[in-house]
């Protein structure tokens, strides 16, 4: 894991800087910010920051479940395009404690990790298949020794579709170690927070760069099979 960390840092040490432009990926609706929260002018990188922090604010606050509700489905189905959570899900991912919600491992991570950013942005950040797949595809680019397979996640992105099977099949061969069902999220928060420690940024900076880079890290990984970038 040391590794992993190592070169995790060296990649975001060459992408930081004070405005982060890389991270583009969807304007945010500022009409549907629930609760009253307010964004400040700025690019799309210190817009998406800054709501992670409103969004804590407003449930540290907030002294009833509806409210919370609404923060957790707003980061979750409004922000994050995942509508296809129930409410049995929903109610879950709001009054669960951090513990349980860890628990259910790889199921429904794309949606219980924003819960949990909600519930805590210095403690949690986000999973999903993009963040997967570029911690995935960076240990291949950097040909470590010993590598780690964290879960692959579905996605409706084609490019990363494509890593998902590519990857699968190189650890095959190579004989990648698979990361435990049971701990890989600690474990990938561990690296995360020690590499923002390391640059003195924060852990969400560090998952909005492996997320804004995995089209990217994946045609360098199998330039030959992605060619083209797709529109998002």
């Amino acid at each position: 894991m040391k590794k992993l960390i190592k070169i995790i840092s060296e990649y975001s040490k060459t992408h930081l800087d004070k405005n982060n432009d890389w991270y583009n990926w969807r304007e945010i609706n500022e009409d549907k910010l629930p609760l009253g929260i307010f964004l400040p002018k700025g690019n799309q990188y210190t817009k998406n920051l800054v709501l992670k922090y409103e969004l804590n604010k407003k449930w540290e606050e907030s002294s009833n479940l509806e409210d919370k509700f609404i923060l957790i489905k707003y980061y979750i189905a409004t922000w994050g395009g995942i509508h296809t959570n129930s409410s049995e899900s929903m109610n879950e991912y709001t009054t669960m404690p951090a513990n349980e919600l860890i628990k259910k491992g790889k199921k429904g991570i794309a949606s219980w990790s924003k819960a949990l950013v909600v519930h805590n942005p210095n403690k949690y950040t986000i999973f999903d298949a993009r963040v997967a797949i570029s911690l995935n595809c960076i240990q291949e680019l950097y040909e470590i020794n010993e590598k780690i397979l964290f879960p692959v996640l579905s996605s409706r992105n084609k490019i990363v579709a494509t890593g998902n099977k590519l990857i699968k099949k190189i650890a095959k061969i190579e004989g990648w170690k698979i990361a435990y069902e049971e701990n890989f999220y600690t474990q990938y928060l561990r690296i995360i927070k020690t590499v923002a420690e390391q640059l003195g940024t924060d852990i969400s900076t560090i998952e909005m760069l492996l997320f804004a880079k995995a089209e990217e890290l994946v045609a360098k990984v199998f330039k030959d099979e992605v060619k083209t970038k797709e529109n998002r």
